[in-house]
């Protein structure tokens, strides 16, 4: 009986999948920034992107890249997606061609080296007046976290997650500097912010219930508890936060007169 009622929990938490939770509160504050926008009107471009980009809770038109085909593979299920293979650093578009450029948790897989030219690469194909929108985990916070979270997935399981060792090897990015980059490389014509995403302590909870068998008995009630609470979680953006958020928008033209 306990069996087949965790059985059926675990169902229900992962109807959308097992990570979305996390992939929510990567997309969902975006989406309240953008409020009132007709999207399905932009030219709008995600660049690293999955089943679980930034289409799915959009359902507008998107032109999503990556240079993993196993990647792209899965956006195809989005009949919103138009998938093209292709590198951040030389993207084989237009200058100046998108209303909207998103880019979510992909610069912590980029090379330090690269991750210069990837800022330049947006800011290229962004239009006069459009906007972008760039995430990342960054931080000591987050840093540590994320070895907790390796850490006990391999007590649990005695593997480990590709994405975290990846951050690992590669080093998360620092906020600052990227955020230096877009405005050298956008110059004056762009404002450049950088917003918190998600506490860091919502993170690793998260992730500590999603793929480390918190608390034990009764995870698949916490998994599924954790699925309701997306509406809430993705509102907890008080520091220390786990990612950071660049908005690069263009600014308002000068007012004439005195």
């Amino acid at each position: 009986m306990r069996e087949a009622l965790s059985k059926t929990l675990r169902r229900h938490a992962e109807k959308d999948g097992r990570g979305y939770p996390d992939w929510a509160t990567r997309y969902l504050p975006i989406l309240r920034t953008l409020k009132g926008q007709a999207l399905a009107e932009w030219r709008i471009l995600e660049i690293g992107a999955n089943a679980n980009g930034f289409a799915r809770f959009a359902r507008a038109p998107v032109i999503a890249i990556d240079i993993e085909r196993a990647q792209l593979d899965e956006t195809r299920q989005n009949p919103h997606v138009r998938p093209v293979m292709a590198d951040i650093a030389a993207l084989p578009v237009r200058d100046r061609q998108f209303d909207l450029i998103v880019c979510m948790d992909t610069f912590e897989h980029l090379p330090e080296a690269v991750r210069d030219r990837a800022c330049a690469s947006i800011v290229r194909a962004l239009r006069p007046g459009g906007r972008a929108v760039i995430g990342f985990p960054s931080g000591q916070a987050a840093v540590e976290a994320e070895m907790r979270v390796r850490a006990r997935y391999r007590a649990y399981t005695g593997g480990t997650i590709r994405w975290l060792e990846e951050h690992d090897a590669l080093g998360l990015p620092d906020a600052a500097a990227i955020a230096d980059s877009f405005r050298r490389h956008a110059g004056t014509g762009f404002s450049v912010r950088l917003v918190g995403n998600t506490n860091v302590h919502v993170w690793e909870w998260m992730w500590h219930v999603l793929m480390c068998g918190w608390p034990g008995r009764g995870n698949a009630l916490f998994q599924v508890l954790l699925r309701w609470s997306v509406p809430v979680l993705s509102r907890l953006h008080g520091p220390p936060c786990y990612r950071m958020l660049i908005w690069l928008e263009a600014k308002p033209p000068a007012a004439n007169g005195s």
